[in-house]
């Protein structure tokens, strides 16, 4: 299997629930360092995958560092990591692992959650049903993002899936 294609097929199994050790600690709570004027809290969850002779595995217990602009967080994989919503402001952060004197850094780009939940639903709702059902949930999905009130979008991370080769 292709070394590119390998994390795309874990992040799609990840966040379709078919792969991930127990997460038991509590939420990781950011710490903020400057004034953010955040409107509310998100969160996304984070993983430590190694390559191994025999694939992939996952980690637990590995340490990361979540950084952004005004913020952070420390953590051990696997953790559900909250986030302010600055909105539209919400900055582009990162996320450092480091595990057996190997580190990683993988760059989180913030996203309207609100919007990705309208496709995603509007996605789901379409996949069973060929043609027609693609075309119809396309539309309810445009409708929804049309009407729904943009001060109110939330804004964040998505999960993320960090592999140490």
């Amino acid at each position: 299997m292709s070394k590119t294609l390998v994390p795309v097929l874990l992040t799609i199994g990840v966040l379709a629930g078919c792969v991930g050790a127990e997460i038991t600690q509590p939420p990781v709570q950011y710490v903020a360092t400057k004034k953010l004027n955040e409107k509310g809290v998100n969160d996304f969850t984070a993983r430590t995958f190694v390559r191994t002779d025999g694939g992939i595995k996952e980690l637990s217990g590995v340490p990361c560092e979540f950084a952004a602009p005004g913020f952070g967080a420390k953590f051990l994989t696997p953790a559900v990591v909250a986030t302010p919503d600055m909105g539209p402001r919400t900055p582009t952060a990162s996320i450092t692992c480091k595990y057996n004197e190997k580190t990683k850094l993988e760059i989180l780009k913030p996203v309207n959650l609100t919007i990705t939940e309208i496709e995603q639903s509007a996605n789901a709702a379409g996949a069973g049903a060929g043609l027609i059902g693609v075309i119809v949930s396309g539309i309810s999905a445009s409708s929804q993002k049309s009407r729904r009130d943009a001060n109110l979008d939330r804004y964040g991370y998505l999960d993320v899936v960090v592999v140490i080769k």
